[in-house]
């Protein structure tokens, strides 16, 4: 071989390496590229394809990596560790290409989608978008991104009504960066997440992910970049209402973090929920003017509470009670639940629905777990006192709706208890 032949040989040779550095090195082009993201309540979760485990023990929110896949094959989605699989499915995906498997949903109720990240980039200074509601319990939801100080009573929505389970279509954007806040569908006060800044990239391709939060009202968000990283829109804020369950008309106001939330809210009452700064709060409560003891509370990002003003307004007592406003695991019927705002009475309250007990030895100052009660347009409810003869707060003709949560209230005096009946969502 002359030195013209070997030297173009060996040219040609280092041009094809290039290439096929370029188009991912060694990688079998017979194959897809899979990763998982896990947007679920599980803490931990194994991908396997054709029961070979593929990617382990991926937490929500953390990017994993992209891993070879072979189209048509079986796959399977495990909680960390175990080998019965949640989720069995084949997915629709192709060699040489890009995809997202999502995992998402309550525990028990695990959900996922397959997400194409195989999107063109958009020009310069421009950014592809789109939303997927994988917030089960949240509903329909309106995505907002605006200015910093732009309200939403002037805002448009970029996606209105993303409903769940639905993968929406991409929108373009300028790059840079925008207030998120989302809502739910319709409402532009219904505040369910504001994230000061979500930054988009000039050419960037990229999923919003909207996940539940703890409460299951709130919201959280997961920013997945096509075929990069992932990156966490948390959420910063709790939400609280008041139950005043005074004596005498007592009238209570709570500040949380030096703001004031509820003012003069007389008793018997139960406000509906507001937002507030979650992590420790300085909490203040006063009733009839007069300043309670308090403590901070530490309020997690994502949950609600009910702060419970019970006794008299003399020797007045606080509650900060945890409320789980995720729906009911059977969507065909009601969680129902006791709240006791009554001291001296002679024992805990008790409860039934229908004749069947749905709480039992709840004290002054608590809450019930949570039961799950068939809907109805007839409920009767009895709720009692250990040692007495009667009930205290005996209800008929009651509506509890399936996939709604209903808190009963038993306040007041020990002498003239008042019961209330709140539909919490």
């Amino acid at each position: 071989m002359n030195l013209f032949r070997w030297t173009t040989t060996l040219a040609l040779a280092a041009v094809a390496a290039l290439m096929l550095a370029a188009c991912g090195g060694g990688a079998d082009r017979t194959k897809a590229q899979v990763r998982l993201v896990n947007a679920s309540s599980y803490a931990g979760l194994d991908l396997r394809v054709d029961n070979e485990l593929r990617q382990g023990g991926v937490s929500p929110g953390n990017s994993a990596t992209y891993v070879e896949a072979d189209p048509g094959k079986a796959f399977t989605l495990h909680n960390a560790g175990a080998s019965t699989a949640l989720l069995n499915f084949t997915p629709s995906i192709s060699a040489r290409r890009h995809f997202t498997v999502l995992a998402y949903g309550p525990l028990g109720a695990l959900k996922q989608l397959v997400l194409d990240d195989n999107t063109g980039a958009p020009d310069t200074n421009r950014a592809l978008l789109r939303v997927v509601n994988a917030a089960p319990d949240a509903g329909a939801l309106d995505v907002y991104l605006t200015g910093t100080d732009e309200t939403l009573a002037a805002s448009v929505p970029q996606q209105a009504g993303a409903a769940v389970d639905a993968v929406g279509s991409f929108f373009t954007m300028n790059s840079g960066s925008y207030r998120l806040r989302v809502t739910a569908a319709g409402s532009k006060t219904d505040l369910r997440l504001d994230v000061p800044v979500l930054a988009l990239g000039s050419r960037e391709v990229a999923t919003l992910v909207i996940s539940p939060a703890l409460g299951g009202v709130l919201v959280q968000g997961l920013l997945l970049s096509q075929q990069g990283a992932i990156t966490a829109q948390a959420p910063t804020q709790a939400r609280v209402r008041v139950a005043s369950g005074l004596t005498e008309g007592g009238i209570a106001s709570l500040r949380v973090g030096g703001t004031a939330v509820f003012a003069n809210v007389t008793a018997p009452a139960v406000t509906g929920y507001t937002l507030v700064p979650a992590g420790a709060q300085a909490t203040v409560v006063t009733v009839n003017g007069s300043t309670l003891p308090s403590r901070p509370q530490e309020l997690v990002v994502g949950a609600d509470y009910t702060v419970l003003v019970y006794g008299s307004p003399a020797t007045a007592e606080v509650a900060w009670v945890r409320d789980d406003n995720t729906l009911p695991t059977d969507r065909a019927r009601a969680k129902l639940r006791l709240v006791n705002g009554v001291l001296g009475l002679a024992g805990p309250l008790s409860m039934s629905a229908d004749f069947v007990p749905v709480a039992d030895s709840v004290a002054p100052g608590a809450a019930s777990p949570y039961a799950l009660v068939d809907a109805t347009t007839t409920g009767r409810l009895a709720v009692t006192a250990a040692g007495a003869a009667q009930p205290l707060f005996s209800p008929t003709e009651l509506t509890f709706s399936a996939a709604a949560n209903y808190t009963v209230f038993l306040v007041g005096s020990p002498a003239a208890p008042v019961g209330i009946v709140r539909r919490d969502r």
